[in-house]
């Protein structure tokens, strides 16, 4: 018997857990993967930022001139067994500390293996050695996460298409690469994999690429991609997968304006979202229930069945870890009684790791719009920034969302090359509904690329006729 069953170890259940067990509760953690992470530490965001930090170092050492060093030679190889060597020391050094830390709480009991439920208030654990625990709780949080989306495709179970997890592993640097959706995803490793020496294609059914960015932004880093030999085709769909019989594939899409094309590759990379894993949990044996976009809970992240929670992906968007994290910290208060501000979306922060970086807290402008909101823009252009020239990253632009009537924050977007080490103050801002004339008058270090809050913030009230 215990407490509170957790079943999902990622960036929701292992803080819910642990902040649970801390708290004096008897908690079991199951996690079927191969550590406590998730998704983002084995298969998503930690080893695809390795890949990244590869490729920044490359286009670093090609662009040392820029800086006024001579090397030997500029034309640097890439040693992919070395790389792939680094991301699977670093995920089990993560790895470690994350089991490290739960094991030093006495009241948490970390299991490997797959929970399914019996009842509301039962589960099988089924263990690698597949022997067979039943277990009983007070509570349950079911905090799976997510898995990628696979479209109905012909051909897309070829062994050449690959989603955002089986690229991780891929064991060499492909030469014809066409990425199938142009989401965050495709749009950091389309990047990453052309600066490591693969032609790449980009096919997005969309108007345009990344569509939950600002327009001006996502169109700046298009113009990017496309100047760094990146074809993008988008308002396309994708029809099949043809084997060549050889050592590639045909892609066949249809293009708003070309009519019907095909793409030769060797590999294809097939990121067209993610959706909830529900799968083998047993929820038919409970009250639990689900629909296309996930686990439905009410506002304090209960379902439909009492005492058992869902938090994260499981739960549909938006599916970041930090804000699975948020939410999984808020559950744990939450459960034990305590006043919890569970997070909103308008409140959230997230970086799409391209290059530049994009940096997003809060609504667009659009968004703001939508709302009723009387917009305020304020802007400020890299190109005019110190920090920005003297790292040769000038080619980006920051801008602040705000109401005219309330003076507050509401929105933060940037896009420049450490655009994610400045959302935590870009969060802070629309957490709090700081005033743009806070914000305006508040001391920023130079040169930094922070500063750019306080310039942007002044430029526009120097224009308001009304201040």
């Amino acid at each position: 018997m215990t407490d509170v069953l957790v079943i999902g170890g990622g960036p929701a259940g292992t803080p819910l857990a642990m902040a649970l067990a801390q708290a004096g509760r008897k908690v079991t953690l199951v996690e079927a993967g191969p550590g406590l992470g998730g998704t983002c530490l084995f298969e998503g965001c930690i080893p695809s930022k390795i890949f990244r930090e590869t490729a920044r170092r490359l286009r670093e050492l090609r662009a040392a001139d820029t800086f006024g060093l001579c090397l030997p030679t500029q034309d640097a190889k890439v040693n992919w067994s070395a790389v792939l060597a680094r991301k699977r020391a670093i995920l089990k050094r993560r790895g470690e500390t994350a089991l490290a830390r739960a094991g030093r709480i006495p009241t948490l009991e970390v299991v490997k293996g797959h929970a399914r439920l019996l009842s509301p208030r039962s589960a099988e654990i089924t263990l690698p050695n597949d022997q067979r625990r039943t277990i009983s709780f007070e509570q349950a949080v079911i905090a799976t996460g997510s898995i990628p989306v696979r479209p109905p495709i012909p051909g897309v179970d070829h062994a050449r298409v690959l989603d955002s997890e089986d690229i991780l592993d891929i064991g060499e640097i492909p030469q014809r690469l066409v990425i199938i959706g142009g989401g965050p995803i495709g749009v950091e490793l389309g990047q990453v994999f052309r600066t490591l020496g693969s032609e790449v294609a980009l096919l997005e059914a969309a108007p345009h690429i990344l569509g939950p960015v600002d327009p001006e932004l996502a169109q700046i880093l298009t113009d990017r991609m496309q100047n760094d030999g990146i074809e993008i085709t988008t308002g396309c769909q994708i029809k099949a997968i043809v084997n060549t019989g050889g050592d590639g594939v045909y892609v066949e899409y249809t293009a708003s304006a070309r009519g019907e094309r095909r793409r030769f590759a060797d590999t294809v990379l097939l990121v067209t979202g993610r959706r909830p894993r529900v799968e083998g949990l047993g929820l038919e044996q409970t009250g639990v229930t689900h629909g296309p976009h996930g686990i439905e809970v009410n506002a304090e992240l209960e379902t439909a069945e009492p005492g058992i929670f869902a938090v994260g992906d499981v739960i549909g968007q938006p599916m970041f870890a930090h804000w699975a994290t948020a939410q999984g910290l808020a559950l744990a208060r939450h459960m034990r009684g305590l006043p919890s501000q569970f997070p909103l979306a308008e409140h959230n922060s997230a970086v799409i790791f391209s290059e530049p970086e994009i940096g997003m807290a809060g609504l667009t402008e659009a968004q703001a719009r939508e709302r009723g909101i009387a917009v305020g823009i304020a802007r400020y252009d890299f190109a005019q920034d110190a920090r920005a020239q003297i790292a040769a990253h000038d080619d980006g632009m920051l801008k602040i969302v705000y109401d005219k009537e309330s003076r507050r924050v509401v929105g933060v977007h940037a896009l420049v090359e450490g655009a994610g080490e400045i959302m935590g103050e870009a969060a802070l801002l629309v957490r709090a509904g700081i005033p743009i004339e806070a914000l305006a008058n508040s001391i920023h270090p130079h040169p930094t690329l922070t500063e750019s809050f306080g310039l942007a913030a002044r430029m526009a009230l120097a224009s308001d006729p009304n201040h």
